[in-house]
This record gives structure tokens, C-alpha cells and sequence, in this order.
């Protein structure tokens, strides 16, 4: 029995030791013609930094209040509750395949899924 196990292990640890020099040597190889691929490319040329100015950019103040209604406007909408959304499955109109339109209709009705297992 002891014969058996010992042989076992030396063929185990043969095997495993020549799949890692062979993974090595791929290794080696994928990183030399990675090497000479970057030196055949030219590099890439340098940016400039744009100029700096004294006064950052501001944006004017007809943006900035439009941008300022509409960021409250949405807070209000969003802070109503509308209660949960029902998504409606509606079959393509057009000759589509009945595979895509099987496959939409399982997603949109799986949708949820996720979300309620992640709230639980």
C-alpha cells in the first residue's frame, strides 16, 4: 500500500510540476511579444496641459438657475409616493421572431426579481 501512495504522489507532483513550466514558459512568451509589439508602435505624442487661467470657468447665471429648478423640481416629484410601478408587456407589432419576444417577456417579468430578493 505504501508503494502505491508514494508512486501516486511522484506522478501527481511530476505532473503537476510540468503543467506550471509549461504555464511558465506560455507566461514568458505572452510577455516577450507583448515587449516587442510595444516597441514597434511609436509612442503616443505628449499633451499639452491646457492653459490655466486666473478664473476658473464659471457658467452663467440663466444656467445655473435653470439647472438649480430643474434638480428642485425633481426633488419634489421624487419625494411624493407613487406607489410601485407596473411595467405592462406589450407583444412586437412588427414580424419579429417569437424567440426575441419569449425572451423579452421573461426578462421584463423576472425584473423584479432581483429587486425583491435584495430587499429582503
Amino acid at each position: 500500500m505504501p508503494e502505491k501512495l508514494t508512486f501516486t504522489l511522484q506522478i501527481f507532483f511530476l505532473g503537476f510540476s510540468v503543467v506550471l513550466v509549461v504555464l511558465f514558459f506560455l507566461y514568458a512568451l505572452i510577455e516577450l511579444t507583448n515587449r516587442l509589439r510595444e516597441g514597434l508602435t511609436a509612442p503616443p505624442p505628449e499633451r499639452t496641459p491646457p492653459p490655466s487661467s486666473a478664473e476658473p470657468d464659471r457658467l452663467p447665471p440663466a444656467v445655473a438657475a435653470a439647472i438649480t429648478a430643474a434638480v428642485n423640481c425633481y426633488r419634489e416629484n421624487a419625494s411624493e409616493s407613487r406607489g410601485p410601478v407596473r411595467i405592462r408587456i406589450i407583444p412586437p407589432q412588427s414580424g419579429g421572431s417569437s424567440w426575441v419576444a419569449a425572451g423579452r417577456r421573461a426578462l421584463l417579468e423576472n425584473s423584479t426579481l432581483w429587486e425583491r430578493l435584495r430587499r429582503n
